[in-house]
């Protein structure tokens, strides 16, 4: 995998992940950090929610 960056027409910038597979894929590295987030952030509070039932 390599990060890919480049600029669009309104000359906002991109990040990609590409993988170097027979069949290259693009991943946008705004929308895999955001669901890394979203899974950390669901952990954490099931995580509360259960040392909240425990005691």
């Amino acid at each position: 995998m390599h990060l890919h960056t480049y600029r669009d027409e309104d000359r906002s910038r991109h990040f990609d992940l590409i993988t170097d597979a027979d069949h290259p894929r693009s991943v946008d590295m705004v929308s895999a950090v955001s669901a890394v987030v979203l899974v950390i952030a669901f952990a954490c509070a099931l995580v509360t929610r259960l040392s909240q039932w425990i005691y």
